[in-house]
């Protein structure tokens, strides 16, 4: 008869030796496929159209994950002390609700913003205050396992043949460079490489295409930027930063009609940067004209809505707008649309200049934070993963806002990097796990 508890209470035990942090990443790139397939399949909900049910759904994930961390003991008394952060962020927030309550703005956007700043504030104090000795050798260790990456491979190579994708691409687009950069096996950056093409492949009419957005150019150069500075290759770096600059010239000399061939998005910035009107670039311009519409729903703002925004909730009227997807995907159609590209203007939005400022705070902040770890060698291996997403998912944020406002991956990351950092103590320059390093370092004692 105690055969059921015996069992139960065996699979306890295998759940709490597993990586909290990586079984967490692992549940939240099944549940958002899930979600993602079955929205897609099931009621015929695609495109941007699933944004708002695919952020309910996992950010309810997280807060389960969350309650059942809560309720098993996974977390110290310290999660209930709130960060300085995470006091100013609940203060802005509660002042941007009742200004939105004020101004009458949609309660739909109201309540879903302020649930998805609470379960972020809730998953930064969650994993920064963990009662087991997480590690991060093991979180990576779990997500670069051959069974998972090789699921990682399925995922991308499903989304070639379809306009969806179903799979967190920023994390993904990390594991793959984290692969390529810094896993040592030969195996697991052949099959990093392998995704990271099939992530930018798509099909159009049957023919299959390179897909690449300018965000994600940013992005990679940024992480990029961070490897080799964690290798101390300087040298490298101006290397880079010259064939760099020789590269841009020589794209901006070719003739349009070869420019005209290249993917829409790189295509559209080549030309943009040769002067080309952006008027003529619809996708370009939604992100300029959403930030005229901001601007002009501040002509008449008081001193208060300056300093902390128009409130939850606010939308503006995009029926003007040339390109009408935004519009047609609205929750509340085109007369009241929510989501605004760009990531400043979207904080100011709603937020004012307070959540500029945080915004700012947020940035250099995980500036610092790095600039340190690397000064006094605490960085390794295993901790720049975390750097890498957190400042990949930034970069990447800026032209698309919701990629940092509604990802409760963003505060777990955070959170997870600060527990990190107060334990791994600072060490010498020469210590820092860079083989290149090392390598001179024991050589020079020979």
């Amino acid at each position: 008869m105690a055969m059921p508890d015996t069992a139960a209470s065996g699979l306890l035990d295998r759940l709490a030796r597993l990586d909290m942090f990586g079984l967490f990443l692992t549940g939240f790139i099944l549940v958002y496929a899930a979600v993602s397939i079955g929205l897609e399949n099931g009621l015929g909900i695609i495109g941007f159209s699933k944004a708002p049910y695919l952020s309910a759904l996992t950010y309810l994930y997280t807060l389960g994950f969350i309650g059942f961390g809560l309720l098993f003991n996974r977390v110290t008394f310290r999660v209930a002390i709130p960060h300085p952060l995470g006091l100013a962020v609940s203060a802005v927030l509660l002042i941007a609700v009742v200004t939105g309550l004020t101004n009458q703005n949609a309660s739909q956007y109201i309540v879903g913003w302020t649930f998805y700043f609470l379960a972020g504030i809730l998953a930064f104090q969650f994993f920064r205050n963990p009662r087991a000795a997480l590690s991060a050798e093991r979180t990576v260790g779990m997500l670069f396992s051959l069974p998972f990456l090789l699921l990682v491979m399925l995922f991308a190579f499903t989304s070639i043949f379809k306009k969806d994708n179903d799979y967190q691409y920023v994390l993904f687009e990390v594991m793959v460079l984290y692969a390529i950069l810094i896993r040592p096996s030969v195996i697991e950056k052949a099959l990093g490489l392998a995704i990271y093409g099939l992530l930018h492949l798509g099909s159009n009419d049957g023919f299959v295409e390179v897909e690449i957005n300018r965000a994600s150019i940013l992005a990679v150069t940024t992480v990029g930027l961070l490897y080799m500075l964690y290798r101390r290759r300087l040298v490298m770096l101006v290397f880079v930063i010259f064939a760099a600059i020789g590269g841009l010239l020589y794209v901006l000399s070719l003739d349009d009609a070869v420019v005209e061939r290249l993917p829409r998005n790189i295509k559209e910035a080549i030309l943009l940067m040769k002067g080309d009107d952006i008027y003529n670039h619809i996708s370009s311009y939604q992100r300029v004209y959403e930030g005229q519409k901001v601007m002009e729903d501040y002509q008449d703002a008081t001193d208060a809505e300056w300093l902390f925004g128009m409130g939850l909730g606010r939308t503006v009227d995009m029926t003007g707008a040339a390109d009408k997807t935004p519009g047609q995907h609205a929750l509340l159609g085109a007369t009241e649309v929510h989501n605004i590209h760009f990531l400043h203007f979207a904080v100011f939005h709603k937020f004012g200049f307070a959540g500029l400022a945080l915004l700012v705070v947020f940035g250099g902040g995980l500036v610092w934070m790095f600039a340190v770890d690397l000064g006094v060698g605490r960085l390794t291996d295993a901790t720049l993963f975390f750097y890498f997403y957190l400042f990949y998912n930034f970069v990447f944020a800026f032209p698309a806002s919701n990629f940092l406002i509604a990802n409760p991956l963003w505060p777990a990351f955070l959170g997870m990097l600060c527990w990190l950092r107060a334990r791994q103590p600072a060490c010498r320059i020469n210590s820092i796990s860079s083989p290149a390093l090392t390598d001179l370092t024991v050589s020079g004692r020979r």
